[in-house]
């Protein structure tokens, strides 16, 4: 049988370059859930209750963006060390800008899920047409990383309203539609 890895090869993706990248995303979806795990114990000023409840939902769904990514990186015979330490040093692993610092800490938070959007348009560059697993990923994680940034700015009054949806937030709309592989099945490429 013909795996993942070789399938996304044979379409033209350079698969050590995308594993590379998925490593990336995911060390930086570990320190989203650890950052926002911090936020939600601090103080952070103003309505401290609904904004702590959007930023448990945002870390929910980026553990399950970590969770996704790392099965991802495994399906194409990429490894992740098993020590976290070496994880969380290695070149992966890149602080982020904190935001209890900032004058308006949601203003900040926004600025950092826009960032965090980012890597996702480039790995959907990568796999586009190529890679249609990778893909399909990447473009969940991003629409949901956009929802993020549509609650926060939605708290602040910035945004349009109406985006808060009781039983939405925090359960990864856009990426518990894509197909899994049953358990002990090999994925599709």
């Amino acid at each position: 049988m013909i795996s993942a890895r070789e399938v996304v090869e044979r379409a033209g993706v350079d698969v050590n370059l995308l594993i590379d990248r998925l490593t990336s995303a995911a060390a930086a979806e570990l320190s989203a859930v650890y950052r926002y795990t911090i936020l939600t114990v601090h103080r952070l000023g103003f309505a401290d209750e609904e904004l702590r409840q959007i930023l448990k939902d945002i870390r929910d769904e980026d553990r399950h963006h970590f969770d996704a990514l790392v099965g991802r990186i495994y399906e194409l015979d990429g490894r992740l060390t098993e020590d976290i330490r070496q994880f969380l040093e290695s070149r992966h692993a890149r602080p982020e800008d904190s935001t209890t610092n900032a004058q308006d800490p949601v203003t900040a938070l926004i600025e950092d899920v826009r960032r965090a959007a980012h890597p996702y348009a480039g790995l959907c560059d990568l796999t586009e047409s190529k890679d249609q697993r990778t893909f399909a990923l990447a473009q969940a994680i991003r629409n949901e990383k956009i929802e993020h940034q549509a609650w926060l700015e939605e708290f602040l009054g910035t945004g349009p309203r109406g985006r808060f949806h009781r039983g939405f937030r925090g359960r990864s709309p856009f990426l518990t539609r894509l197909p899994t592989a049953p358990e002990g099945a090999e994925p599709p490429a």
